[in-house]
């Protein structure tokens, strides 16, 4: 049985597409945990439609890490699967991490691939790049140890995702001092847990929307977000269970967030800051590029504005920089 998490904030126009897409899923052994975060908008109103179709959780606004980990106290299901209020599911979704897990019995997570659709039209999908050299010409596959996938793929969505509820409660649920990056902390720490499952379908449908909310994808690269994201990685590297290889791939990406730390201040004259940053970065893990920003830091702010505008990076790049 499948317990699906959805929390909400001020999303009326949209929660309900949401819980809709899962009323239409050709498989149907699972349970709708919808949290409320504190609405101050019709949302109340709009859950009421559905009546014993799903549970309402009300708290005060806490944040999605705070909402998520109500929800998934309250589930009852073997596995979790994680919705968020403005995205929708193809109607065989759960069908298709159903059967999967079933033939997959040592995998603790299964994600699916997705589309992103932003308002522009500049839709993309999820599985790019390293990731799909996984898998040839399967649509299917396992990675024993994912930790090093998961951190060389810059974007995961927890909607696409489904995990063991024990496995959740084990690893210690989302971090709510995060505002952005608790969905790649958490699949981090949960890739240390064991075995993950990847489906290259596409079965969900990531909705990218301009609203004024600091944990949206329009803050995912600034300088909040890349500070959440430096966190996330400085108590990952805390854990004993990290292989040498696995420390590699860590100290890399956290190299590149510095790096774009580094440019982000870089950007706003804070050259002092910023090159301590690029210095950081080639500590954290040398490499030419690191070198040239730092090199850079130190020539006149004409060239500074060059760079950044250069390097200028998209909403949804939170990668190497």
């Amino acid at each position: 049985m499948f317990s699906v998490i959805i929390p909400t904030y001020n999303r009326a126009n949209f929660v309900t597409k949401a819980i809709d897409s899962v009323l239409r899923q050709s498989f149907n052994d699972y349970e709708i945990v919808v949290v409320d975060d504190g609405s101050t908008d019709t949302t109340t109103q709009a859950l009421e439609h559905y009546s014993t179709q799903i549970t309402v959780i009300h708290q005060a606004n806490s944040g999605v890490s705070a909402a998520r980990n109500a929800g998934i106290r309250t589930a009852i299901g073997k596995w979790i699967a994680f919705l968020d209020s403005d995205d929708e599911w193809k109607e065989n979704y759960l069908a298709r991490q159903s059967e999967q897990i079933r033939s997959n019995l040592n995998v603790i997570a299964s994600i699916t691939n997705a589309i992103n659709i932003h308002p522009r039209g500049q839709n993309h999908t999820h599985f790019e790049n390293n990731i799909l050299k996984q898998f040839g010409k399967r649509t299917f596959v396992r990675i024993k140890r994912p930790f090093r996938a998961i951190m060389n793929h810059s974007d995961w969505f927890l909607q696409s995702m489904v995990v063991r509820r024990d496995v959740l409660l084990k690893i210690g649920l989302f971090d709510p001092s995060l505002a952005i990056a608790e969905d790649r902390d958490v699949i981090a720490r949960l890739a240390l847990e064991g075995e993950f499952g990847f489906n290259k379908e596409v079965l969900v449908e990531i909705h990218r929307r301009t609203e004024a909310i600091s944990n949206l994808a329009s803050a995912r690269g600034s300088l909040q977000a890349r500070k959440c994201i430096d966190k996330v990685f400085k108590n990952i590297c805390r854990d004993r269970r990290l292989k040498f290889v696995e420390r590699l791939t860590l100290a890399k990406a956290s190299s590149a967030n510095q790096r774009g730390l580094g440019n982000l201040l870089l950007a706003r004259s804070d050259v002092q800051q910023a090159r301590a940053l690029y210095k950081q970065a080639l500590t954290t893990y040398p490499s030419l590029r690191s070198l040239v920003k730092y090199v850079v830091s130190l020539l006149p702010q004409r060239v500074h504005a060059h760079l950044f505008e250069k390097e200028k990076e998209s909403p949804r790049d939170i990668g190497p920089s």
